[in-house]
């Protein structure tokens, strides 16, 4: 499977944003992902605004015929969307961060959804630190996560992201705000894989070779 990893910068115009993933996604057939809260940022002096806008957008992305995701401000919440031909999945973020408490409202539990014959799990950003939810999807075919990952605690997104996908033995594709620290990556159930700080870059996975890899390593992974 193809993937495209976009390491977006997001501007003041919330317009402006929403064009520009449009018109990645227009010239693009691979899966692509997006950072946390893209098209507005975390823009708590134009709250009202944000949400609004956020219900605008999911309108525009619902008609692309493309598979996407990317995570946007709804209801005072902070949504994973995952796009395909439509809405296929939606779920709000539960562990907030910092002043998030203030503004939004807690989503539910990150949770596993099957996709095109794959099992797929998410998580947004600060999310990643709870390893109750590695147990939880030991084994799936794919972990998505979009962040906005402070640019001082980067080497913990890092360190984590290999960690997560040498546990859970699943592959692992993340991508960070360029507002705080550009990178994206994709490791294998070996830890093995590519990671970036440009703009964007375009890879492929091997479901099967992770496969190969639990029959090879065996941690009780089927």
């Amino acid at each position: 499977m193809k993937i495209r990893l976009i390491n977006f910068k997001t501007s003041s115009n919330y317009e402006k944003n929403l064009e520009e993933v449009i018109s990645i996604l227009n010239i693009t057939s691979s899966f692509t992902l997006f950072p946390e809260v893209c098209l507005t940022g975390f823009d708590y002096k134009n709250w009202k605004e944000a949400n609004e806008f956020g219900k605008f957008a999911i309108k525009e992305l619902s008609k692309i015929k493309k598979a996407f995701a990317l995570s946007i401000i709804e209801d005072n919440k902070n949504y994973f969307y995952f796009f395909d031909n439509g809405i296929k999945h939606k779920r709000a973020k539960y562990n907030l961060f910092g002043y998030e408490n203030r503004y939004f409202e807690v989503g539910s539990e990150p949770d596993i959804f099957e996709w095109n014959g794959l099992k797929v799990a998410n998580l947004i950003c600060f999310e990643l630190r709870f390893i109750k939810y590695w147990e939880k999807f030991r084994g799936v075919d794919l972990i998505i996560i979009p962040a906005r990952w402070g640019k001082e605690r980067i080497s913990h997104f890092k360190t984590l992201l290999k960690a997560l996908s040498l546990s859970t033995q699943s592959q692992v594709i993340a991508v960070n705000s360029a507002n705080e620290s550009a990178y994206s990556c994709s490791f294998d159930a070996w830890g093995e894989g590519v990671e970036s700080e440009i703009y964007e870059f375009e890879t492929k996975i091997d479901f099967e070779k992770n496969k190969k890899i639990r029959k090879k390593l065996n941690i009780g992974i089927e």
